[in-house]
């Protein structure tokens, strides 16, 4: 299950990403993330919440790795993951970005990426 968000005054993509995702899915998750940045302006943040998501297969991994790139080629500004107690997605995610040449910050939780992005 996922949960896109789009902020347009604060500039910023939500994206929540819940339980195990079959590449059916995570490419249906990965066409209207694309799609939801659309509504962003070059320089948005990405806020994404894998405090409950469960890695995947590499198949999984190459659709994460495709919306990553997407961020850097439209002008992300920022990635936050917020990560909860979940480290073996978080390892996944950051696998993946550097495949795609995306970083994105972990932190625990919503409040501290908040805070994050609000001090930048």
């Amino acid at each position: 299950m996922y949960k896109i968000n789009v902020d347009a005054q604060k500039n910023r993509l939500y994206l929540t990403l819940i339980g195990f995702f079959t590449p059916e899915e995570i490419l249906r998750c990965g066409d209207e993330t694309i799609a939801a940045t659309r509504k962003l302006k070059a320089g948005y943040d990405v806020v994404t919440d894998i405090t409950e998501f469960k890695p995947g297969s590499a198949e999984v991994a190459k659709d994460i790795e495709r919306v990553q790139a997407h961020f850097i080629k439209t002008g992300a500004r920022q990635g936050v993951r917020v990560v909860g107690q979940n480290s073996s997605s978080s390892m996944q995610f950051d696998r993946v970005g550097k495949l795609a040449g995306y970083q994105s910050t972990p932190v625990r939780t919503m409040v501290e990426a908040e805070t994050l992005l609000n001090a930048l």
